[in-house]
């Protein structure tokens, strides 16, 4: 993709080949960073939803970043009826204005990563599913 700055081009090329069949989305900002939306990333127990998209933004310092936080559907909801709890904050939406994507209610999946000396050993791609891991694992 033009415009965007090459650890951002390399971050989308990445989950576009770990999710060659899902529908990517991706918006450029004017300094070279991106808001990306993954389709169809599966989900499944303990929520009700058998998939969801996932967004984020990629800054210009991309990958040398933490990728945080993620958002996922505005819909999500678990099997067991109980509400979403920190770091789930439903009432979102995805993305900020600045992107010109249309915007989703969405579930802000807040993971922060806190070990700034790995950052580089998480990737976006890695963190991505490092989110999707832990949300099934609650």
């Amino acid at each position: 993709m033009t415009g965007l700055k090459a650890g951002v081009a390399k971050a989308i090329e990445g989950f576009r080949n770990h999710f060659p069949d899902n529908r990517i989305e991706v918006c450029a900002t004017a300094d070279g960073a991106a808001f990306v939306i993954v389709e169809d990333v599966p989900l499944g127990p303990p929520y009700q939803q058998a998939n969801t998209w996932v967004g984020f933004f990629l800054s210009t310092a991309c990958p040398d970043d933490d990728t945080y936080p993620f958002y996922v559907r505005g819909d999500l909801a678990r099997l067991d009826k109980a509400m979403l709890k920190n770091p789930l904050h439903p009432g979102k939406v995805f993305p900020d204005a600045e992107a010109t994507m249309s915007r989703r209610a969405s579930v802000m999946v807040s993971r922060r990563q806190r070990n700034q000396s790995c950052w580089s050993y998480e990737p976006p791609l890695l963190k991505l599913l490092t989110v999707i891991k832990w949300m099934l694992q609650q």
